[in-house]
């Protein structure tokens, strides 16, 4: 058995993965969405017995806010929660400062530095190491010079290949990230400074364990507007991100070419291919991240070879919830997959794009017909729940608000 669950995160991702057989059930997370749909995840993790609440893998793919917001929550809440993550992984100052760099300048980011923090915090209260520890806690990254690419066997018999990121992204990220914590004001390392700056923040604050908190009721009350959904008058779209690390001139609008992504952030995005079970695999998952196309098709060309054989895929976790920027008509031509997974309800980039969908249905080659899977239903991914279109054009479409598939 193995399911994933799209949670419902808004523009964001958090992906809870469960695989394993009888009674023994393994769980994996990946990102926590945005700071305002946290509750969400934290009543998912209550709705487990308390003895059941242990991960065996926790992974933050990148910095940007509508994946790290909410791990940096669940990792204030965790011991209230009594949650545990046996790994974590996460590319934060240390494990960027230890990519071979000519410049050799040391980096920090401040809400990358804020969850490097709360992750050694947790390590210190649990007194267990679970930091990057399969990657000798350096950076969760491919160093192309050896020729493979990184790969870790979970408990449960599950196999994870890492396809994204490479240390040239590390590295692009490293160069940009140290201008964001000037910014802010902060030095690298100052934990009394980064105390400070979680502590007045109202967004980044712990729920405790009691259930039915409203995330509308809880920003509404501190005085912030979050947008789950697109707003009816677009006022979603003039919402200013705090983080913008690496947007440069702004996010990829629909018009923008393929595969054009330059965002510093989504280049250290980690990726992964899933394998369960890893002895005869039955499900493969490609987890994208919001990782950057170009790399993605560098590491499938390594598991794939020089045979212009196809990567199958059960599942395609589409990167960055569907931007133009991240797709290319390269990569698709790699995959055979059926099913393409959508995290984003459209609010603020007006997620997913409809030219990354059209490409996928132009390019599938899977043994059936393309289905598509959002795990929400607003005016941004309701165009492909009409019957007519998928009849005219061959695909399946389910629209759940928070979806869960099994495999």
């Amino acid at each position: 058995m193995l399911r994933i669950e799209m949670l419902p995160a808004a523009h964001g991702d958090c992906l809870w993965i469960e695989y394993g057989s009888g009674t023994t059930v393994h769980r994996i997370l990946i990102d926590g969405g945005p700071a305002h749909t946290y509750p969400t995840l934290r009543e998912r993790i209550l709705h487990l017995p308390a003895s059941e609440r242990r991960f065996d893998l926790l992974v933050i793919t990148h910095v940007d806010a509508d994946h790290i917001e909410g791990v940096i929550r669940l990792l204030l809440d965790a011991e209230a929660l009594h949650c545990r993550f046996d790994r974590i992984w996460f590319n934060g100052r240390d494990q960027l400062n230890a990519v071979p760099d000519p410049a050799g300048q040391p980096l920090g980011a401040l809400q990358g530095e804020i969850l490097g923090m709360l992750i050694a915090d947790y390590e210190a209260r649990t007194n267990t190491q679970v930091w990057n520890l399969e990657f000798e806690r350096g950076p969760a990254g491919i160093d192309h010079t050896l020729g493979k690419l990184p790969v870790v066997e979970l408990p449960g018999d599950c196999r994870l290949t890492l396809l994204s990121p490479d240390h040239e992204g590390l590295l692009y990220l490293k160069d940009r990230w140290k201008k964001e914590l000037d910014r802010a004001r902060v030095q690298s390392g100052d934990i009394a400074a980064l105390r400070h700056k979680l502590a007045a923040s109202r967004s980044l604050r712990p729920l405790g364990d009691v259930l039915g908190t409203s995330a509308d009721d809880e920003f509404a009350a501190a005085g912030e507007r979050r947008y789950e959904l697109p707003a009816d008058d677009d006022s979603d779209l003039d919402v200013e991100l705090e983080d913008t690390l690496g947007r440069g001139g702004g996010e990829p609008g629909a018009d923008a070419p393929f595969g054009g992504d330059a965002s510093a952030a989504n280049g250290s995005s980690i990726a992964l291919l899933l394998e369960y079970p890893a002895t005869s695999p039955q499900v493969r998952l490609l987890l994208a991240g919001d990782a950057w196309p170009g790399v993605l098709e560098r590491s499938i060309a390594v598991l794939t070879g020089d045979t212009g054989n196809r990567l199958t895929l059960d599942a395609f976790k589409l990167p960055h919830h569907g931007s133009v920027a991240n797709l290319s008509a390269s990569l698709l031509e790699r995959l055979r997959c059926n099913h393409y997974l959508v995290s984003t309800s459209g609010a603020l980039f007006r997620h997913p794009h409809k030219r990354a969908l059209d490409l996928i249905l132009e390019h599938h080659a899977g043994p059936g017909r393309p289905t598509l899977h959002f795990n929400y239903l607003t005016r941004c991914t309701a165009p492909w729940s009409e019957e007519a279109d998928q009849a005219r054009r061959g695909y399946r479409a389910h629209h759940p608000k928070g979806t869960s598939i099994l495999f």
